[in-house]
């Protein structure tokens, strides 16, 4: 089982016994990851959107049913929230087989390797080859993210590119589906499979450019910003009203580090293209300096919806 290398990981531990907390934080620190630990599922939900894990650890036995009931919220959630889970059982316990975002599990009682090999197991088949088994769609679910209303309503026109600085991706996925519905060609760069974009988004005719992580030399790398800008220029060339969309910063910067993100896509905003184009960035601004944001700001507009 290959390891995760230098990558650093933010680790989510879901478990409401303090000491398997204490064992599964000193692992992953000792790792040299961060760890996070809740003891609720409600504790989860806001964690997601404050800490941004890479992997979440769930202990399925908490008590009153809260590991299941959690998995059933993040995949009933709109859209779903797609982190990857290692589920962390009892001997015998079974666990569902129908939740997309449940990756493998460990059995108590684990050891160091147990738990780092789960991790590294569970980002390989996030972002692999091999399509994990995931929940039927309902077809009445698909449509979930159909914007209502205009670009011209909220003051966004093609041809301009805009940065959102949120901790989550509200207003991009809004400007995205506003974007499909009026027809413009619409590229998601993503750290997401093809087809959690295109049910997130409810159209096959949105294309998608995943940032795969693959093993190389026995550790885990990003897909090289380099091939990224040459699709993007691909992209543009054979679409007439190319829109292209980063809907998550964030896991570019955090695989890839703030210089070189940055540099990419600076250098696909200052392009000199033969037609009309538009960027649009979400991007969590925690961590970002002034001039990090001037980098995007030079470029783009600064895209704030009242309420999101």
């Amino acid at each position: 089982m290959p390891d995760i290398g230098s990558m650093k990981m933010r680790i989510l531990i879901a478990d409401d016994n303090i000491a398997l907390q204490e064992i599964l934080t000193e692992i992953i620190e000792n790792a040299g990851h961060t760890a996070e630990t809740v003891s609720s599922a409600g504790a989860v939900l806001y964690s997601i959107g404050t800490f941004r894990p890479d992997v979440i650890l769930l202990d399925i036995d908490m008590p009153e049913g809260e590991g299941l009931s959690l998995l059933d919220k993040m995949q009933n959630s709109t859209p779903p929230i797609n982190i990857p889970v290692v589920v962390i059982r009892s001997w015998g316990r079974q666990i569902p087989q129908d939740i997309f975002m449940v990756k493998c599990h460990i059995e108590k009682p684990f050891t160091t390797a147990d738990v780092l090999d789960s991790i590294t197991t569970a980002l390989i088949e996030d972002d692999g080859a091999d399509e994990p088994v995931e929940a039927p769609v309902k077809q009445a679910d698909t449509h979930h993210l159909a914007a209502k209303g205009t670009l011209a309503e909220i003051d966004v026109s093609f041809g301009k590119s805009y940065v959102m600085f949120q901790r989550n991706q509200n207003a991009i996925n809004t400007l995205i589906s506003l974007f499909v519905n009026e027809d413009y060609d619409v590229l998601v760069i993503t750290t997401k499979k093809k087809k959690a974009i295109v049910e997130r988004f409810g159209s096959k005719k949105i294309s998608s450019l995943t940032m795969t992580v693959k093993l190389l030399g026995g550790h885990l790398n990003i897909y090289g910003l380099g091939t990224m800008i040459d699709n993007v220029d691909e992209f543009v060339k054979n679409n007439d009203k190319p829109v292209i969309a980063f809907d998550d910063l964030n896991k570019i910067i955090d695989r890839n580090g703030m210089n070189s993100a940055l540099t990419a896509v600076h250098q696909l905003l200052t392009k000199k293209y033969d037609k009309n184009i538009t960027f649009l960035v979400s991007v969590d601004p925690v961590g970002f300096t002034t001039k990090d944001k001037e980098i995007l700001l030079n470029h783009m507009a600064h895209h704030d919806p009242i309420g999101e």
